[in-house]
């Protein structure tokens, strides 16, 4: 069995494309709230949803290293995103935080989420919500603190982010799913 591993990237949004990207998600967010966390997993950032067609300009160069990263990485089989694909706004507050999680959807007779990609949009540095990954042992995923960063792994891992001590943490999560595993 091939060790769980994630890639990442810097550096794929500057602080002007974010500050443009969060503007536009406020214009065509589709909900506001809560949103349903992993079973048992506790979540008290604030969630958007919004949709991938209106934001999709300013997404394309993390979009491209998402599925360089599965060329290279992971070799799933994905479904195509479209632009209705739904993705998660996720707003973290000094406080918030989100325990050890994986993310799967058990009630799908035919597909499975088989990657979690986020996207760093903080419009600022901020202190604590580390991205932890489990993978043996917890790991830091330091290279995604910075704001314009991105980080993609196998959605079966465990992962949380630490409580946030700080400032404001903004993240773009997309889930890429495919068939169902085998």
């Amino acid at each position: 069995m091939r060790e769980t591993t994630y890639s990442f990237a810097r550096n794929l949004l500057n602080s002007e494309k974010i500050k443009e990207l969060n503007s536009e998600i406020k214009k065509y967010s589709i909900k506001k709230g809560e949103d349903s966390p992993a079973t048992e997993a506790k979540k008290t950032s604030k969630i958007t949803m919004v949709p991938l067609g209106p934001i999709h300009r300013f997404l394309v160069p993390f979009l491209e290293f998402c599925i360089t990263a599965n060329n290279n990485n992971f070799g799933f089989d994905l479904f195509q995103l479209t632009s209705q694909k739904i993705i998660n706004y996720n707003f973290y507050e000094s406080g918030s935080e989100y325990s050890w999680h994986v993310d799967a959807e058990s009630r799908s007779p035919i597909r499975d989420i088989k990657l979690t990609a986020l996207l760093n949009i903080s419009e600022e540095q901020c202190q604590g919500g580390d991205l932890l990954l489990f993978k043996g042992k917890e790991v830091v995923c330091k290279e995604f603190n910075t704001p314009g960063s991105a980080v993609v792994f196998p959605s079966f891992t465990n992962h949380k982010v630490t409580k946030l001590e700080s400032g404001t943490r903004a993240t773009l999560a997309i889930w890429m799913w495919g068939p169902k595993f085998r």
